[in-house]
């Protein structure tokens, strides 16, 4: 069945573009919102409800601040179910307990270790670091869960293994690591210490 309805605020969702499921069927839903117009602002948030479309409320808004956002990208849960949002504009991870209270930011904007240009896709591995998509470095970058930079891997390019804007990422049991790599129309599998494993699809000519 389908969940949720246009809406600018409330029950509805507006311009989705990812959501987390709680172990308990809780559902976070990350809502950009459109452009940053001050009208806009309010619409900008995570909306709760449950996967049989009970509705929780929301947290978040529009913003500079300490648990506002911009352009919000992905969200990830930790074995917690604290809440894990990455932020294009603001360049930073932004973290909330699982009812939604502002915890703590971390990130700022740069290509060096622990720095950002657009972050994007967010995972956790099983060692619960969580992997953050630096989509305009062309890497992937590692974390513990407060932030501390842990490694980095992935450079630019069209080759086997090399990344153009990467946005989404996935592991699978086995730890791998799958990246939806946007501008060269693959996907990259890599082992959990980055090394480049396979890919498919490619860009029409």
């Amino acid at each position: 069945h389908t969940i949720g309805f246009y809406g600018l605020g409330g029950r509805g969702f507006n311009n989705p573009v990812d959501v987390a499921i709680r172990r308990d069927g809780m559902l976070y839903g990350l809502n950009p919102a459109g452009t940053d117009i001050h009208v806009r602002m309010g619409y900008k948030r995570v909306s709760m409800c449950t996967l049989a479309e009970d509705y929780h409320g929301d947290f978040s808004s529009g913003g500079t601040g300490d648990g506002q956002l911009m352009w919000p990208v992905a969200i990830a849960l930790d074995a917690e179910e604290n809440v894990y949002i990455s932020d294009e504009a603001l360049q930073r991870i932004s973290i909330f307990d699982k009812q939604g209270t502002f915890l703590a930011r971390w990130g700022r904007q740069g290509s060096g270790d622990g720095e950002f240009d657009r972050p994007a896709g967010l995972a956790f591995d099983h060692e619960q670091n969580l992997l953050v998509v630096d989509s305009r470095n062309n890497r992937i970058q590692k974390y513990t869960r407060d932030g501390t930079f842990l490694s980095a891997w992935g450079k630019g390019g069209q080759g086997p293994g090399e990344l153009n804007l990467p946005w989404g990422l996935a592991l699978d049991q086995a730890s791998y690591v799958y990246v939806a790599d946007w501008r060269n129309d693959g996907i990259q599998k890599y082992d959990a210490t980055g090394h480049y494993v396979a890919s498919w699809g490619n860009s029409r000519q």
